[in-house]
């Protein structure tokens, strides 16, 4: 099995996830990762080139430092290692872009500041409001899912919530009529989740089959059809509310589209 080695003056994160996103392009070409974080010396470095020289490791690397990134670079080209420079290019890019030299100091992106703290508001105030446990507070919500039950509400709450968003989800389960708090908030920040019936009832089975349970009524297709032309009938009525289909999308790709629908395209990083 191909061995990639991760080298990184932080977490290694930014590099694990560049890679995972190129390697999605390489069907059944497995490959272990080797994370070496918090690496900050060229001793340090060396030795760990030394050992991807032994085992014939692709290194890939996050350093800040352009005399690291050099020491690297060059080490790789005089032993004959394929590597790559994750941030250098960009950096020198955007430098020349900004007209403003880097900072060239590791760990900044996931440094414990006003906007970790934000993160960390937002991922507690999603869980409470998870699946309709509390309705308090839904004009400090930033977004408000709603939808039918496995829609991929809460894992698309918790991955929005993780980029700092406050997030309330509200299940639809007809009969039963949705809280008068939903209707007395913003309405532009609703989003309905809708998933093609016949791909919903597949989740639903698998879910059920995971809990090692079953309920004809949650999976029968009539009864499926019969909760989405309900769901189709509140839109009618809600025609604020954004929509979003979540057939065989990812969580990724479903919340990207609800961040630019209720947040907008332009984002301040």
């Amino acid at each position: 099995m191909k061995k990639i080695f991760i080298l990184s003056d932080g977490t290694g994160q930014s590099g694990i996830d560049v890679l995972r996103a190129a390697l999605v392009q390489f069907h059944d070409s497995p490959v272990t990762f080797t994370i070496h974080s918090r690496v900050e010396t060229r001793e340090r470095v060396k030795e760990l080139l030394i050992d991807a020289k032994k085992k014939d490791a692709f290194v890939a690397f996050t350093f800040v430092k352009k005399d690291i990134r050099d020491y690297v670079h060059q080490y790789c080209l005089r032993h004959h290692i394929v590597h790559f420079d994750i941030l250098g290019p960009i950096i020198r890019i955007l430098s020349s872009y900004l007209g403003v030299a880097p900072l060239e100091k590791a760990a900044l992106l996931r440094k414990v500041d006003e906007r970790y703290f934000r993160r960390i508001e937002a991922i507690e105030f999603s869980i409470v409001h998870d699946d309709g446990k509390s309705i308090e507070r839904l004009d400090a919500a930033d977004i408000i899912i709603v939808g039918l039950s496995r829609t991929s509400k809460t894992p698309t709450s918790f991955f929005l919530a993780q980029q700092g968003y406050k997030v309330v989800n509200i299940p639809i389960t007809p009969p039963l009529a949705l809280p008068d708090a939903l209707f007395e908030t913003d309405q532009g920040k609703i989003v309905c989740l809708q998933m093609e019936p016949e791909v919903l009832q597949k989740v639903r089975l698998a879910r059920l089959h995971h809990a090692h349970t079953s309920d004809n009524t949650y999976t029968n297709l009539k009864r499926i059809y019969e909760e989405a032309e309900h769901v189709e009938e509140l839109l009618r009525k809600h025609r604020q509310w954004k929509v979003v289909n979540t057939t065989n999308k990812s969580v990724e790709e479903t919340s990207r589209e609800i961040i630019d629908f209720v947040i907008g395209k332009d984002v301040v990083i």
